[in-house]
């Protein structure tokens, strides 16, 4: 079985926790920023290199999807490896990897050398995440270790979340997309730097055994499946908004089904190996369970907002207001990251409390607060129609921003504590990773879904007057009635939430013993 090792450090050289997470975090904000930052940018790099929109659309969509995919298949081994490697060696590589991404995607020629170089960039900027959390197992006593991954849950947050309004704004200002990878380069380098300091008096922890290379190749190549197919919901509403295609290309289905099988063998291989990338005994623990689950439809829910709040700002400044200004899509992505902002800044800074509130009064009451705040958010936005404003909109953002960031810190509290200190690594894994795959599965149900029912809409609104009279309003009502549906599903997603809340650990225990390397050894 695994043991444990540690190098020991005399206290007084240990580096001050709170500083030491700061400056980790800080290359965290980075990398999260560039997951979300392409999107504002995109039309620029089309115009840039030329990019067909009609017929090329779907290769220029891998700058953002390629970055998600990397992004979470990097996690699914490489917080296991810190495990192995010890933390301090394994964040600072991946640091180096994300600049050295930055730097491709910054100086790319044409568009394949830079999608090249945004999944590099996701490679290193994806591990850095679960390292950091279980960075925080390393650092912290069990009784205040949730605060600290409220803040790096709201520091990832904020990074992942504003990278829309930080694209925005200095494309507003330099109308330059190359100079937000260029910045990347000297603040990484001081990030490496600070970072490379700070560590270096943490007690690195490192547990014997080997690396479960087979089980890394199944569920990376499960997630790929999974992602590529799911992915196929993008294609669709790219190509079939004037009903040109009936349903999902050929191989969506076949991909989920190869992701399942892949999924299937994984577990079973995981059983079997003695080193296991992931210990499945932590789902033997009901509030683990139910956190993992409370993750997952976490990022569903998410999901439904961050495609919608764009989608129905496009559709306003397109549809009801037509113009043939040339910046109408600069000026979609500033009010697009205004407006959304005021759900991830809310979310990002409610992350905080979330976690102090686990600390003090146990996991499951910040959860169900977060996720009835999250309910009723999405209930008030699923009535938006062609008249919203936005000062009507943000407070409903806002509510639900809270409500979801309070959830953050708990079900990540609840999953590195039950883990032992030999997986603490791969913990933090999951606990990241199946919030990227819950909002993945809601983006692809979000499109499906809305294609296929604008079309319905569309068909059998024929006869509306608005439809001849004034065809851009009838499409906005169309376009708001089918998001409205939508945060539905978001709204149904809580009510799973909140049935899985009810596994979480229900009161707090600050005076308990972290009994996990006791099970390391067993």
């Amino acid at each position: 079985m695994l043991t444990f090792q540690r190098v020991n450090v005399p206290t007084s050289q240990r580096a001050n926790p709170n500083l030491t997470l700061g400056l980790v975090c800080l290359a965290i904000f980075i990398g999260g920023l560039d997951l979300t930052v392409a999107s504002a940018v995109l039309p620029k790099i089309l115009l840039d290199f030329q990019v067909s929109i009609d017929t090329e659309l779907n290769r220029a969509a891998w700058t953002i999807s390629g970055y998600l995919l990397a992004y979470t298949v990097s996690m699914t081994f490489m917080g296991r490896l810190s495990d192995l490697a010890g933390r301090r060696t394994t964040y600072l590589v991946c640091l180096g990897i994300f600049i050295g991404g930055s730097i491709i995607v910054a100086a790319a020629p044409n568009l394949n050398v830079m999608i090249g170089g945004r999944v590099v960039q996701a490679f290193g900027a994806g591990a850095m995440v679960p390292i950091s959390m279980a960075l925080v197992g390393d650092l912290f006593p069990p009784g205040k270790r949730a605060p600290a991954l409220g803040f790096i849950g709201a520091v990832d947050t904020a990074g992942w979340m504003v990278g829309h309004l930080y694209g925005g704004i200095l494309m507003r200002a330099f109308d330059d997309w190359r100079l937000l990878f260029w910045i990347n380069v000297p603040v990484g380098l001081i990030a490496l730097g600070l970072t490379w300091r700070a560590l270096r008096d943490v007690p690195q922890q490192r547990a014997a055994g080997t690396f479960d290379w087979l089980g890394a190749l199944l569920i990376s190549g499960s997630l790929i499946a999974l992602n590529i197919g799911l992915a196929a919901g993008a294609e669709l509403g790219a190509t079939d908004f004037y009903s040109t295609r009936a349903g999902p290309p050929p191989y969506a289905l076949p991909l989920v089904i190869v992701a399942l099988a892949l999924l299937a063998a994984f577990i079973w291989i995981e059983r079997c190996t003695r080193d296991p990338l992931l210990d499945l005994t932590l789902f033997r623990q009901r509030a683990a369970s139910g956190a993992c689950a409370v993750n997952a439809l976490t990022g569903f829910i998410l999901a439904m907002a961050i495609v919608n709040v764009p989608l129905f700002i496009n559709a306003r400044l397109t549809l009801i207001n037509p113009t043939a200004d040339p910046d109408i899509l600069r000026r979609a992505a500033w009010e697009t990251g205004w407006v959304l902002s005021a759900l991830t800044l809310a979310m990002a800074l409610a992350a905080v409390p979330g976690g102090w509130l686990a600390s003090r009064f146990g996991a499951r009451l910040p959860t169900i607060l977060g996720l009835l705040m999250a309910l009723a958010g999405y209930l008030l936005m699923s009535r938006w129609d062609a008249a919203s404003v936005y000062a009507t909109m943000a407070p409903e953002l806002i509510l639900a921003g809270i409500g979801l960031g309070l959830v953050i810190s708990p079900v990540a509290d609840t999953v590195i504590q039950v883990a032992s200190v030999a997986q603490r690594g791969s913990a933090s894994t999951l606990v990241i990773m199946l919030r990227l795959v819950g909002m993945t599965i809601g983006v692809a149900m979000l499109t499906i879904w809305a294609v296929q029912r604008t079309n319905v809409l569309r068909q059998t609104g024929a006869n509306d007057p608005l439809a001849t009279s004034d065809p851009g309003l009838f499409l906005m009502n169309v376009a708001a009635q089918v998001i409205g549906e939508t945060f539905l599903f978001g709204a149904a997603a809580c009510l799973l939430a909140l049935a899985a809340a009810w596994f979480l650990r229900g009161k707090a225990l600050p005076g308990r013993s972290d009994g996990s390397a006791d099970r390391a050894k067993r």
